[in-house]
């Protein structure tokens, strides 16, 4: 047993302290143009404004202001005065900023605005978040180089990273009817023979069974959906296959323990995000070519997701003093 304390250290929390820069900037028209200076600038000055708060520096309506001179504004900004009227000059056309001059000897008082949000733009974000590909190219490669997974449990998978489960019929009754989901009647062809009508037909067919499925599945939540799809390259047998990695891979892990599996339900709030954020993990684990084999991968890290998962309800589930969910 590892007894090692897990100390909450100065440093490391001094690490994860970041600036945030408002994802409208990545996905406005009117924002696009900003100078990555100015973004930063914005999302410093943004920073600022619990510092202003405690400095009390707000209006009678409780608008937050700034007060700093311009050779400050150059030293938290980390640049020269040119470059500082720039960037004030950017955020104030931009909406994003109004100086107020307070008169003879005193400091101007700066405003920053919240940016604008339309329709268009939370669709946009939207799209960002669930890494559509339309809106976001991951760029998944496609040949995964043959580097190290991490510290994953290697034991479960035969050699040269053939799934033998992935070959079976899966006894887990979440993924209905899937069997007869065929992207198309030209899977015998081999891609690089396709013509170009024959390449748009299969990404259209594609698009339809992919629109339709995410719409209309019931065991997966959409973000969970589309980051699968983000994984199978948009290849939907690829696509469903993932789904049955990940249903298989919860089921054997909950049983080895003797945990009921049919009691966990991928939109459950103990499972919806951890699920997701394991995917999550794995596209970029993808993005830096260091996954060899995907379907593996997320067969392991799923087996170890869901044993935490599940033991921790166990524990729970004990303490609370309700009905076990185990089996004997």
């Amino acid at each position: 047993m590892d007894n090692q304390l897990n100390y909450y250290n100065v440093k490391r929390q001094y690490a994860l302290k970041f600036f945030q820069v408002p994802k409208v900037f990545m996905t406005s028209d009117k924002y696009k143009t900003l100078s990555a200076e100015a973004k930063l600038a914005f999302a410093v000055l943004s920073d600022r404004l619990q510092l202003s708060i405690k400095n009390h520096w707000f209006d009678p309506e409780g608008n937050i202001y700034f007060i700093y001179t311009g050779e400050q504004l150059e030293a938290i900004l980390g640049c020269g005065h040119n470059k500082v009227n720039n960037v004030k000059r950017e955020l104030k056309e931009a909406g994003l900023l109004v100086m107020q001059r307070m008169g003879q000897g005193r400091a101007n008082r700066m405003y920053l605005l919240e940016p604008e949000i339309t329709d268009a733009d939370i669709y946009g974000i939207d799209q960002l978040e669930t890494s559509n590909e339309e809106t976001v190219n991951i760029d998944l490669p496609t040949s995964i180089q043959e580097q190290s997974t991490g510290s994953l449990d290697k034991s479960r998978f035969p050699k040269k990273g053939s799934l033998d489960f992935l070959k079976k019929d899966t006894s887990d009754t979440d993924l209905n009817n899937t069997d007869i989901l065929k992207p198309l009647s030209t899977d015998s062809i081999k891609p690089d023979t396709l013509t170009d009508s024959q390449k748009s037909l299969r990404e259209q067919q594609d698009a339809a069974l992919f629109e339709n499925h995410i719409d209309n599945d019931n065991v997966f939540n959409k973000q969970q959906l589309l980051t699968l799809k983000l994984l199978s390259n948009n290849n939907f047998e690829q696509f469903i296959m993932l789904q049955k990695t990940v249903l298989r891979a919860k089921k054997q892990a909950l049983n080895e323990h003797k945990i009921q599996s049919s009691l966990f339900d991928f939109k459950d709030e103990d499972v919806a995000k951890p699920v997701y954020d394991v995917l999550i993990r794995t596209v970029e684990k993808v993005r830096l070519n260091a996954v060899k084999d995907v379907n593996s991968y997320v067969y392991s890290a799923m087996y170890d997701q869901f044993e935490q998962i599940g033991n921790k309800r166990s524990m729970d589930n004990y303490k609370a003093g309700n009905a076990a969910i185990t089996w004997s």
